[in-house]
């Protein structure tokens, strides 16, 4: 990408001059506002910023870039639709192709036509760019279908997701994308939150409302089934069995109820003290920018196998997303830090 340089402001220039000068700063603009987007693509698809201890892309650019929530959804759709088209994504870090058009051709391009909208691009006028895509998208009708996944970007060593798919008309679809959309920026849904999630919270509404849950435990109950031997583990679903990734499982052992063969159902955390702690932090994650108030869990700050307690003051409440990221660090410590701690 070229390097631009802007022009010293000297007041007093003729009309000519300021009108050179402001042309040149807004195309620095333009040309920064482009690498930041692509860096922010960059960031989101190899989930970077769970390296630098943010849970979420949402939480990394609310907290750590201080973005308004506004700016992090301009910043999410464009780096959507560079990660989906990488075509147009190369076009717009050589400079072939500006950001105004681009953000045209991000509205109708599809992973199958998006060269062939990027030539077309590169020899059309902005304005005369905009009204076929205005004209295109006015004369698109018909089905479409949106799919849900659980885990678009699991690592590597984690169990692959399951898909689950929603198919809907053209009304439904735009409603669903609406909807969705306006409950992010009323803060509805916490930060980071996946389409998936949001869903799966829209349900769990439906459920608290009908009187399913109480303050003090979930509104469902997930079974999981553990090889005392090896400590993989698997939550039983309609679909059979489905294993989960190691953080997921230490997650569920922190704040559960667990059943031996031939015992009783004990809960890790004593409900008083869990009940009290869910109270005390008012009924949502702790996590720094999170919020949520769904899915919650009840985590040992200090884990115990360091010798942390089930006491109020080592015991903090996290969403199921949040929880699992702590643990998923906790994983990252040395063996003879664990070991240490039995």
């Amino acid at each position: 990408m070229d390097a631009l340089s802007l022009p010293d402001f000297a007041p007093g220039l003729p009309a000519a001059s300021v009108d050179a000068s402001l042309r040149q700063a807004l195309g620095v603009c333009d040309r920064a506002r482009e690498c930041a987007v692509l860096w922010f693509a960059e960031l989101q698809r190899r989930a970077l910023y769970r390296a630098l201890g943010f849970a979420s892309l949402e939480i990394y650019a609310v907290e750590g870039l201080g973005f308004s929530p506004n700016r992090y959804w301009q910043f999410k759709r464009l780096a959507d639709d560079l990660d989906r088209l990488p075509v147009l994504r190369e076009a717009v870090a050589t400079g072939e192709l500006g950001w105004t058009k681009a953000q045209q051709v991000a509205r109708v391009a599809t992973p199958a036509t998006q060269a062939a909208w990027v030539a077309k691009a590169a020899v059309t006028g902005r304005r005369e760019l905009a009204q076929e895509v205005r004209q295109l998208r006015r004369r698109k009708s018909g089905s479409g279908a949106t799919t849900l996944f659980a885990d678009p970007t699991p690592a590597p060593a984690e169990p692959l997701p399951v898909s689950i798919t929603l198919r809907g008309d053209g009304l439904q679809v735009a409603r669903f994308e609406a909807l969705l959309e306006k409950a992010h920026k009323l803060g509805l849904v916490a930060a980071g939150t996946d389409r998936l999630d949001a869903v799966l919270a829209g349900l769990e509404a439906l459920v608290d409302g009908a009187g399913g849950a109480g303050h003090a435990g979930p509104a469902t109950q997930v079974i999981i089934h553990q090889c005392p031997d090896c400590g993989a583990a698997a939550a039983v679903t309609g679909r059979g069995e489905l294993p989960l990734a190691p953080a997921q499982v230490a997650a569920a052992a922190c704040d559960a109820r667990v059943r031996t063969a031939g015992g009783a159902n004990k809960a890790t955390i004593p409900p008083k003290i869990r009940a009290a702690v869910l109270a005390r932090d008012r009924h949502r994650c702790s996590a720094p920018g999170c919020r949520s108030t769904r899915f919650l869990e009840v985590h040992h700050v200090t884990p115990r196998v360091l010798g942390g307690s089930n006491k109020a003051e080592n015991l903090t409440t996290l969403c199921g997303r949040c929880h699992r990221f702590a643990h998923e660090h906790l994983g990252e410590l040395a063996p003879a830090q664990l070991a240490a701690g039995r």
